[in-house]
């Protein structure tokens, strides 16, 4: 036999994991629409989001070719290399799309998470409501 302040601890316990775990489902779906709505609908809003795509690229101290040493025009022309990669894999959809699906993977593990544990508490909820209902018709 429980005790009314036992029935208020689980009730109050039952509440505030199921509050908590619908707030994780609600931020891990807005994350995914938000991201949905910045792919499809406002690309542009998502261009300068991302640190990884606002580093800057390589730089070096020679201007020219011209009147540089053989080890100045190497080190440019590994420098021009690298730069050529820099353009390659840091701007436009290259660098967006891994930063896009991190957050859609961190976002789907919050919901995957979050909506078992919300649906198994609040079917406790409403089997505690249902029995409640239930003693005070059998009364």
């Amino acid at each position: 036999m429980t005790t009314s302040k036992t029935k208020l601890i689980k009730t109050i316990y039952l509440f505030l994991v199921a509050a908590v775990s619908l707030l994780f489902v609600a931020i891990g779906t807005g994350t995914i629409l938000n991201t949905g709505l910045k792919y499809y609908i406002f690309p542009e809003a998502e261009k300068k989001g991302y640190f990884e795509c606002n580093q800057q690229p390589p730089i070096s101290p020679v201007i020219s070719k011209d009147g540089a040493t053989e080890v100045q025009k190497t080190q440019i022309d590994a420098l021009l290399k690298d730069y050529d990669n820099w353009k390659e894999n840091q701007s436009g959809d290259k660098c967006i799309a891994p930063a896009r699906q991190n957050k859609i993977i961190d976002a789907l593990t919050t919901v995957i998470i979050a909506l078992p544990i919300l649906l198994i508490h609040w079917s406790f909820i409403r089997k505690g409501k249902e029995e409640k209902e239930e003693k005070e018709d059998t009364k």
